[in-house]
């Protein structure tokens, strides 16, 4: 029996210290996220107003969280794979998608103003846009890439997700069409949603395409509801 090779050894377990040191430090900064828009949210949508405010602290939460913590927990050149669109043998998955978003518009149609201003609509899709593809970057993005198939650590993932949306409640003079319990209820259900799909087909191109629509869709609601109060 040959003996085992010291040096092999030796950089396994540094490969698995630096992925625990990774995932924990990916941890404290969707901590540090739900502490600081804790704080962020309310002041800012007393401060800025309802509206402006709000779209601030979204700025703040796309710039200084989703972006660069996304490109940092996330290998180089790695990046771009993620986005995959393939579905191999999940033929399921554009389907299911589809039938997902069908039932959000049908439950926006039902909540939203007959009268829906001109500006609602294209505002609706460009911050659905970002924000879709922005927190899927981040939140499906590096935690499928530091999870490598760790599915308790993906739980955690949608749970932090679940989390940041918390603060949101707090935003002074918005309204959420299905109130509070849908706005955080919807982050965990779609949150897992998302990460069952990413961590099926190892890619978040269908979880991002799935995040950008649902959220197009739900914010004609939101703008329907708030951008002409506010």
């Amino acid at each position: 029996m040959e003996p085992s090779d010291p040096c092999a050894a030796t950089k396994t377990e540094h490969r698995m210290i630096a992925r625990w040191s990774a995932r924990r430090q990916l941890v404290c900064v969707s901590m540090v996220l739900v502490v600081s828009m804790s704080l962020l949210v309310p002041w800012l949508t007393r401060t800025l107003g309802p509206l402006h405010g709000y779209l601030t602290c979204f700025a703040v939460y796309w710039l200084c969280f989703c972006l660069p913590a996304g490109w940092w927990f996330i290998r180089p050149g790695h990046s771009l794979k993620l986005f995959d669109l393939s579905v191999g043998k999940d033929r399921w998955v554009p389907w299911v998608i589809a039938a997902q978003i069908g039932i959000v518009a049908l439950s926006t149609w039902i909540m939203v103003p007959n009268h829906i201003p001109a500006f609602v609509v294209p505002a609706a899709m460009a911050f659905g846009l970002v924000n879709g593809v922005l927190e899927e970057f981040f939140w499906r993005g590096a935690y499928l890439e530091q999870g490598r198939g760790d599915a308790a650590f993906q739980l955690l993932g949608v749970g932090l997700f679940t989390a940041w949306h918390v603060p949101l409640i707090f935003a002074h003079g918005i309204t959420y069409p299905g109130g509070a319990g849908a706005l955080v209820g919807g982050a965990l259900g779609m949150g897992l949603f998302w990460s069952f799909i990413a961590a099926r087909r190892k890619s978040i191109g269908w979880p991002v395409v799935s995040h950008v629509l649902t959220n197009m869709v739900a914010f004609i609601g939101f703008f329907a509801l708030d951008g002409v109060r506010n």
